[in-house]
């Protein structure tokens, strides 16, 4: 590597600066002016860390793993490095050395996004023990704050306390043992304020005896009162959704699913929320041949499935556990193609 004067700036301004300036695919040359050497040891994580970033945005995952493994080496004591090296041997299949570099990682040393991200890894993989363990700072985070409200928490750099409190259910459903879930509940109840936790209980206890009848009375009746000028697709998507569950009929039960009229305003991955409950209620009505096109299509969109949180409060984790297999079957045929 040729490095010519050192910049003044360090790494992190230079990312920052050229994202600000909108010309972000240029960090990659930008990074060449710098001598690791001569940089002090946040400056030279930093270094390592927005090479292999950069590389990886572009796509070429080999080049990416090349430079965290470099990166690893020169900044042993970087999570974030060690991380995101993580996630390149999930890429390539390698998912017990994937997991040790999780291990090695924790909030607040690495975002809460990322440790969402490790959990999530997890759970594709079918490890809910070392999900619920990446969870545990960030939920002990709600605790020293004393608060839920999503706002006031996602300043301080957590997840909204719906997001981590599903994953960590879905964990427990995995397990097939809600006991912490259940000390967590009764815990932030009386630890936590500013958070509608009775409302965070109904649909776990509908979740947990798989009836969602009450609760789909109740979403109904709120969105009868909801004002109209405010997005309500997630709300009208979420209560087809519920109904769904136990539909009898797939089709009639798709065409209610498909009715949901989305806005510009609401999030675009709702319709996939769609076409995967459509999946599963062909699965759930034996019908083979509908539900593989409905799951081809799902995947051919959503090819790391939903995030668990999507899963347990749209309530399809249990077609979603028949895909992940489906899943772990793809990568391992991306990593022969793309590493052999």
């Amino acid at each position: 590597m040729f490095f010519k004067r050192q910049p003044k700036e360090s790494p992190d301004e230079l990312a920052n600066r050229l994202q600000q300036e909108g010309n972000i695919e240029q960090l990659e040359k930008e990074l060449e002016r710098y001598n690791p050497a001569k940089l002090g040891a946040k400056e030279k994580e930093s270094f390592y860390h927005l090479r292999g970033i950069a590389a990886f945005q572009r796509g070429d995952r080999e080049t990416a793993f090349k430079r965290f493994k470099e990166g690893q080496r020169e900044c042993p004591d970087s999570a974030e490095i060690r991380f995101s090296l993580g996630q390149e041997y999930e890429a390539r299949g390698e998912i017990e050395v994937m997991l040790a570099c999780f291990d090695e990682c924790a909030f607040p040393a690495v975002s809460s996004q990322f440790m969402l991200a490790a959990a999530r890894y997890a759970y594709l993989w079918g490890h809910p023990d070392r999900g619920a363990k990446y969870l545990e700072p960030i939920k002990e985070g709600y605790f020293q704050l004393g608060i839920a409200d999503d706002h006031f928490v996602y300043v301080r750099g957590l997840p909204f306390f719906s997001q981590t409190w599903s994953y960590l259910v879905t964990f427990a459903w995995m397990q097939d043992s809600y006991d912490a879930t259940d000390e967590l509940l009764s815990r932030s109840k009386s630890k936590l304020s500013d958070y509608d936790f009775d409302r965070l209980g109904r649909y776990y206890d509908a979740h947990k005896r798989s009836d969602f009848g009450a609760y789909v009375m109740e979403l109904a009746k709120d969105l009868e009162t909801q004002d109209s000028r405010f997005p309500s697709g997630y709300q009208r998507v979420q209560l087809e959704a519920l109904r769904a569950v136990d539909g009898r009929d797939p089709d009639s039960t798709i065409r209610a699913l498909q009715s949901v009229e989305l806005g510009e305003n609401d999030f675009p991955w709702l319709s996939d929320i769609v076409l995967i409950h459509a999946a599963r209620s062909y699965w759930k009505a034996g019908q083979t041949d509908e539900e593989a096109t409905a799951r081809e299509q799902f995947l051919s969109r959503q090819q790391m499935l939903f995030e668990p949180d999507h899963a347990y409060g749209f309530a399809f984790l249990d077609y979603q556990e028949q895909l992940r297999p489906l899943y772990q079957k793809n990568r391992g045929e991306q990593d022969s193609g793309g590493n052999a």
